[in-house]
């Protein structure tokens, strides 16, 4: 007998007695006419965005809360990386410490990597 999951209460009960996943990805998204790569790597998604305000964009526009999002990964084993040009700027899920930082700003529990957000702060050289 397989159990639907009709809140999300019972959909993290179904998924914690789920083994881990582990994601094998290549793949490049547009959304609203910015190409980013979504990469990945076993147990981390890493999604690479152009600029940091792209990232801002998809931060504004995500389709879940963030708490939500967290806990799913961490459910499945998952961690998500947000990177900008490369650098890694935030994590979330399994692998995520949440900082003081993030906690003090209200963002839940996210880990803000702060020489990823120098890094893509730092204008591009070349």
């Amino acid at each position: 007998m397989t159990a639907t999951a009709t809140t999300v209460g019972d959909l993290f009960a179904v998924i914690e007695r789920r083994p881990d996943l582990l994601v094998d990805a290549d793949l490049t998204v547009e959304k609203d006419g910015t190409a980013f790569a979504v990469r990945g790597y076993d147990d981390l998604v890493a999604v690479d965005l152009p600029s940091f305000g792209a990232a801002l964009e998809l931060w504004r526009d995500r389709p879940v809360e963030r708490t939500d999002a967290a806990a799913a990964l961490a459910a499945v084993g998952l961690t998500a990386e947000i990177r900008v040009r490369g650098a890694p700027v935030v994590r979330l899920g399994s692998d995520a410490v949440p900082s003081r930082l993030a906690n003090r700003l209200g963002l839940g529990p996210l880990e803000l990597l702060a020489d990823g957000l120098l890094l893509a702060l730092t204008p591009q050289r070349g």
